[in-house]
């Protein structure tokens, strides 16, 4: 068959958007005929197909992540400009994401922090009335506002115009005794057997030092931190401690936390981690190998040196 023949199809499917049919019928081919030729146009050099809006290097660093870690989806956010607007950059992503795969029905679970504080902020109205929102974890008492749990939930909840559960209660308390005491209360039990329902997770990660916001803002003592280092824990998904192997058995605090437990985040179909930065490779390393995380949202950087964490060390 003549090359132009084989360049007009390519023309009148690509460019012109005619189906397989119209061309066959204007050609008096068989639609099987039509079909061979469209799937050979790449292999013979006629078409060179390129999509738009992503760099090749991140579909393959997505593939990469995706292939190591067993998720189900890696988003990368390309790296440009200042390093110090990366986490905007990220939560923009992760923003279109969820305004994209959000449905009916979904009961949707969040954690707390400024990065997911600045991705519900980044998201558009929605009316999606048959979702619920619940909080993954109890309030914090922190000067930010907008990186509370709770305000995280009811602005989520308000760009999706769906109600939303709140979780009275501290995220840590003081004394074992004292969280027994409030899982008698009936609103308390309420929102524990929501997280149970959620098919939806957003979430991010903390490093366990010092320096944490889990620290700095007196959720957990200097010697909280010591004692979970000491027994090999790096950071946090949703206040659960990890260990640097995704493990999270015999962890010290357990018993103060009023969160939903890493059993829980297990058992939910689509759990989202957003984060990114150099402070959090190794949290976010090791949430990759918990079995908990469904989808990864990150910028280029944070993703390299996720995925070559071992190499390089």
């Amino acid at each position: 068959m003549r090359e132009d023949v084989y360049i007009k199809i390519a023309y009148w499917y690509h460019t012109l958007g005619m189906t397989q049919d119209e061309i066959a019928k204007r050609l008096s081919f068989t639609r099987q005929k039509v079909n061979q030729i469209i799937n050979s146009l790449v292999d013979l050099g006629i078409v060179n197909i390129s999509i738009q809006g992503y760099e090749r290097d991140n579909i393959e660093l997505e593939c990469q992540l995706e292939d190591r870690f067993g998720l189900k989806q890696a988003v990368i956010a390309t790296d440009y400009g200042e390093r110090d607007t990366v986490l905007y950059k990220v939560a923009n992503v992760a923003a279109q994401y969820l305004n994209d795969t959000i449905r009916q029905g979904d009961v949707i679970g969040v954690s707390w922090g400024r990065t997911l504080s600045e991705v519900v902020n980044q998201m558009v109205y929605h009316k999606r009335s048959d979702c619920r929102v619940v909080q993954l974890m109890g309030a914090q008492n922190i000067e930010q506002k907008v990186e509370k749990s709770d305000e995280i939930a009811r602005n989520l909840a308000n760009k999706l115009d769906c109600p939303s559960n709140m979780l009275y209660a501290p995220v840590v308390v003081e004394h074992e005794m004292t969280k027994q005491m409030l899982m008698k209360e009936r609103s308390i039990r309420a929102s524990f057997e929501l997280m149970r329902k959620c098919n939806v997770a957003v979430i991010g990660v903390g490093e366990l030092t010092e320096r944490s916001t889990m620290c700095t803002r007196g959720h957990i003592t200097k010697e909280d931190i010591g004692v979970l280092r000491a027994a090999g824990f790096v950071g946090d998904i949703a206040m659960n401690p990890i260990r640097a192997d995704g493990s999270w058995d015999s962890c010290p605090l357990t018993d103060r936390l009023l969160n939903a437990s890493m059993e829980v985040l297990k058992n939910i179909n689509n759990v989202i981690l957003v984060a990114c930065g150099d402070s959090k490779i190794d949290a976010i390393h090791a949430a990759m190998q918990t079995g908990c995380i469904d989808i990864l949202i990150t910028d280029e950087t944070t993703a390299r040196k996720v995925l070559y964490k071992n190499t390089e060390e």
